[in-house]
This record gives C-alpha cells, sequence and structure tokens, in this order.
C-alpha cells in the first residue's frame, strides 16, 4: 500500500503523482491529497532566497571598452 510520498517540488514528480493517483495498480493513493512536500526542502530553499538578499551587489565589467578607450 501506498498512503502517500514524500517528494520536492520538481515539476517531474507533480507527473509521476498524478500518473500514481490514475493507476488501478495503486488504489488508497489519491493523487495530490497523498503528495507530502518535504519540508527541509521548503526550508532550504526559503533560507536560500533570504540568504541571497545580503550577497554583495555586482559591478558592471569594463571588458568591452576597445582597444582606443585606455
Amino acid at each position: 500500500q501506498v498512503l502517500s510520498i514524500t517528494c520536492d517540488n520538481a515539476s517531474n514528480n507533480d507527473t509521476m503523482i498524478e500518473a500514481l493517483g490514475d493507476s488501478d495498480n495503486v488504489p488508497l493513493f489519491s493523487g495530490q491529497a497523498s503528495r507530502t512536500r518535504c519540508v527541509a526542502h521548503i526550508v532550504n530553499l526559503m533560507a536560500k532566497s533570504l540568504l541571497k538578499q545580503f550577497d554583495p551587489p555586482r559591478h558592471k565589467s569594463n571588458d568591452n571598452r576597445g582597444p582606443d578607450d585606455d
């Protein structure tokens, strides 16, 4: 019996969950209602997004100058 599947937010996992929900081989599995999103993955994405705000600003490169610009 498969009651729930834990996975990250990748779109290919959505396809897998829908296919399993439509399958007669897994009778108790009810598609998206049986999906559990990985909390550790969600917390990791939130932390990365928060910490990205503290990255130093990028400076424009001057590599596109011509030979006479020196």
